[in-house]
């Protein structure tokens, strides 16, 4: 079986994988890694998303692969939910729906689908996207331009789609759990002919369920098939799609008060407490789909081919509650009703090659790519002029008749276009060390209706460099540099777009496989500086497009270090830790990015019993963040806050027979009360209390 496993990974250079391995057989359910199991061993190499096999130790960043198992022994069903358990993720729920996640004090602005960069949108609500689509998820943190192009020095969350297997199988699971939640979904791999060259695979997932928050409830539905066929023995096609339905009601824009009107904290206000109406609803629909072509050369040079090409279309009915109730009457908060319905169609592509090369004597590897996205967005604002009484906002439950708004809306268009060509070459400059070269150059463009201004950024020139020294067999220390570019959706108060971050990331970092590579560690101590960051305008009303102003920060900086242990102790026992620090100031040394946490430590592991209890397997995940906090955001300068606090998960799963298990999860095990997120326009959303989840899985 696959587990949480830890990596090092080059920045865009590589996604290498490591893999405990049980006795099971070796699947294709891969994608840009070829994932080899090696019983009682760690993964030794693996095909990369640009195609160079490089070893663990000669990778200089970290990456950390959430596989099937964990996804299913945790019940993770959607991508925000990964990201919650995730080693160096700050994940924040800033509404019922929508999410933002940060890492190493930065944004994660980079998002894959099977290597191919993709736009993230929360207003789309993509962080909820189903995750039976998927076969793994890749976590590379610190910055990755050199693949993704524009983004943060924070993260890139590759989505790996699962494929067809090697041969039939599939299972089917129903699950019950707290507040009136039921979810349904099978996925299956077939061959569709006697030899195994064209093979499919679908899976399907539908679930309702009722939320924490009050009016709060969902049903989402999700479709997925791929098609794959050996063209020849050296030439591979994949061709799939998948559809989604999100269907929510009771929608929050915007959070809770934080505090009163005297300036005091409203955290004695209940977690089911709401700022939607009855009618609140946030609908959204999407279809994928998406190619590929992989062919082999007979001089050990590989080309692969990626296409893909997404419509989302989102018709949200809010409502917007601002201000600071009185503490004893409830009184003090306004109401702002809207329509906002937005449509949006992306499309990608990448090419790249990749193979060795002979020079003064050595062997070396190189790769070369070109990259293309563009997405276009248009959206329509209607606003009323009725005025919404909210009354005493402690008596608040919803029950106000939408109003009427404006025949005409305020119409945004905007298309985002990025081009990109890059070049990386591992060289081998002595048996110990490698020299890890790379550059990219990078055309981004912004066209906007609403200022009918076009945002340019030509020949934006991109640098990695990284070197890697062997100490010896067990460990290995590393160090690399990069540049940052990434152009920003973010308006200040006149609507107009703040200018492109820019920056550089340094990292130093040591790597080592100990007891005969049963367990892996990493010690990884970053420094990124940084210009034009934003931050949120306090204060301000929302701008035409739904989004509330920001404003630019010169001089911040991020630094702190990240150690990662993962392997098995022994043959019956999983364990991954992960421990994060980092600290942000700016340019004048006073702190900046409060809101997220110095410190934040991940524990899971998964324990498989063995004699009279064989069929038994236990597991949990224990996370721990110190305080965030706000200064002078509130009234006569109140400071927001949230003490440092720690979450634990429980699993217990037993195989009733060979292809029957029932899973019992059990989430925030001691029903802490705690907030999700401080910093979203000066609101609070409250985290979800203790739940259940009973679920039984039949496999073939």
């Amino acid at each position: 079986m696959h587990r949480v496993v830890t990596a090092s990974l080059l920045a865009g250079i590589s996604l290498v994988p490591q893999a405990y391995a049980k006795d099971q057989e070796t699947t294709t359910d891969s994608s840009d890694i070829e994932v080899i199991q090696i019983k009682g061993s760690r993964l030794d190499k693996a095909a990369t998303a640009t195609g160079l096999p490089l070893t663990l130790r000669e990778t200089p960043q970290s990456v950390s692969i959430i596989d099937q198992e964990f996804i299913q022994s945790f019940s993770l069903n959607n991508i925000a939910e990964i990201m919650t358990l995730s080693p160096g993720i700050y994940a924040q729920q800033a509404e019922t729906n929508r999410y933002f996640f940060n890492a190493r004090g930065n944004p994660i602005t980079n998002f894959q689908f099977d290597g191919v960069p993709v736009n993230y949108s929360s207003f789309f609500n993509d962080a909820v996207t189903d995750t039976i689509i998927f076969d793994r998820v890749e976590i590379v943190r610190g910055a990755t331009g050199l693949l993704t192009g524009a983004g943060e020095p924070s993260a890139a969350i590759n989505l790996i789609r699962k494929r067809p297997k090697a041969y039939p199988s599939g299972y089917l699971s129903a699950k019950l759990g707290s507040r009136n939640s039921y979810r349904v979904e099978g996925d299956g791999s077939f061959d569709l002919d006697q030899d195994g060259k064209y093979q499919a695979r679908v899976a399907a997932a539908y679930e309702d369920k009722e939320s924490y928050v009050n009016l709060s409830e969902e049903q989402n539905l999700q479709l997925y098939a791929v098609f794959s066929a050996a063209l020849s023995d050296q030439t591979k096609l994949l061709i799939g799609a998948d559809h989604s339905k999100r269907d929510p009601k009771g929608s929050t824009w915007g959070g809770l008060p934080l505090f009163y009107a005297d300036g005091s904290l409203a955290d004695d206000l209940s977690t089911s407490s709401t700022t939607a109406a009855s009618w609140s609803r946030w609908e959204r629909e999407g279809t994928n789909v998406f190619a590929s072509v992989e062919h082999s050369f007979d001089s050990d040079w590989d080309l692969r081919i990626d296409l893909e090409h997404r419509e989302d279309e989102m018709d949200g009915h809010l409502l917007y509650l601002s201000g600071y109730p009185d503490k004893t009457t409830g009184l003090g908060m306004g109401a702002l009703p809207m329509i906002y319905q937005s449509w949006r169609d992306q499309n990608a592509a990448r090419l790249f090659v990749s193979g060795p090369f002979e020079l003064f004597g050595r062997s070396h590897r190189l790769t070369a790519g070109l990259l293309y996205s563009k997405q276009e967005v248009d959206a329509d604002s209607y606003y009323s002029s009725d005025t919404l009484q909210v009354g005493n906002f402690f008596e608040w439950d919803g029950s106000i008749n939408e109003p009427t708004y404006t025949q005409t809306p305020q119409r945004s268009e905007s298309t985002e276009t990025q081009q990109g060509a890059y070049l990386a070459s591992q060289l081998s400059l002595h048996d110990d060390v490698t020299l890890i070269l790379g550059a990219r150059l990078s055309k981004y463009e912004m066209e906007v209706n609403q200022d009918n201004k076009d945002y340019k950024h030509d020949d934006v020139f991109t640098p990695y460099a990284g070197l890697v020294y062997k100490l010896n067999d067990t460990l290995s220390l590393y160090a690399s540099y990069t540049e940052i570019f990434q152009p920003q959706n973010a308006k200040d108060i006149n609507n107009q777009y703040l200018d492109p971050v820019t920056g550089d990331n340094i990292e130093l970092g040591a790597k080592g496989d100990f007891f005969n590579e049963a367990l892996t560690a990493s010690l990884a101590v970053f420094k990124v500086q940084k210009d034009n960051v934003a931050e949120a305008d306090p204060g301000q009303p929302p701008l035409p497009d739904g989004s509330f102003p920001q404003r630019a920060v010169k001089g911040a900086n991020n630094k702190g270090f990240e150690l990662e242990l993962s392997g098995h102790p022994s043959d019956d026992l999983d364990v991954f830790f992960s421990y994060t620090y980092r600290e942000s100031e700016k340019a004048d040394g006073s702190p900046f990015g409060t809101h997220l946490p110095k410190h934040l430590l991940r524990i899971s592991s998964l324990y498989h019993f063995d004699g009279a209890l064989s069929d038994l397997t236990l597991g949990g995940n224990i996370s721990w963040q110190s305080k965030t906090y706000k200064d002078q955001v509130g009234p006569n300068k109140a400071s927001s806050r949230q003490d440092s606090y720690f979450l634990a998960n429980l699993m217990a799963s037993y195989q009733i027979q060979d292809n029957l298990v029932a899973r019992l999860n059990v989430r925030n095990l001691f029903d802490k009360k705690y907030y999700s997120s401080i910093d979203f326009y000066n609101q609070g959303f409250f985290g979800e209390p203790r739940s259940l989840e009973l679920s039984i899985n039949y496999t073939w």
